[in-house]
C-alpha cells in the first residue's frame, strides 16, 4: 500500500479519478505518473486531489517548508512545499496550474487550492 503522510496526518493514495475522489477514502493520483517517476523540470508531475469535506482541505494551502512524505513498498520519498496557489472557483479547467514534481490539490472554501511540492529525498538527477 502507498500512503501520503504530512505530519501526523496520513492516507492511502491510490491512482484514479472523479469516483475515487468522490469516494472520500483515500487521496487519489488524479493526472500524471507515480510519485517517484515524476519530474517537475520536465513538467511531468503528480497530481494528488481530494475533496475539502473529506478532510483533504489542507492540500489547499500547506505551508511553504512543509515536509509530504509518500511510503509504499520501493521505500520512502520525501517532498517539500515550495509554493501555494488559490484560484477562484470550485471546478473547471486547471489547466496551467500543475507545477512542480508533486501538486496537492483541494477546494478551500468556494475557491480550488494548491500546493507545489519538490523532491528532497531520494534526490532527482537532473
Amino acid at each position: 500500500m502507498t500512503t501520503i503522510h504530512i505530519g501526523r496526518w496520513s492516507r492511502p493514495l491510490i491512482r484514479g479519478g472523479q469516483e475515487e475522489v468522490d469516494a472520500c477514502s483515500a487521496a487519489v493520483l488524479f493526472e500524471g505518473p507515480v510519485p517517484g517517476k515524476e519530474n517537475g523540470f520536465e513538467m511531468n508531475t503528480s497530481v494528488i486531489v481530494g475533496h475539502d469535506f473529506c478532510g483533504f482541505d489542507h492540500f489547499a494551502d500547506l505551508p511553504v517548508g512543509t515536509e509530504v512524505r509518500i511510503t509504499g513498498p520501493k521505500g520512502e520519498l520525501k517532498y517539500r512545499v515550495y509554493a501555494n496557489y488559490i484560484t477562484p472557483g470550485q471546478g473547471g479547467s486547471n489547466s496551467g496550474l500543475y507545477w512542480g514534481d508533486i501538486t496537492l490539490q483541494s477546494c478551500l472554501g468556494p475557491d480550488t487550492g494548491f500546493s507545489y511540492l519538490e523532491r528532497v529525498s531520494p534526490v532527482i538527477r537532473r
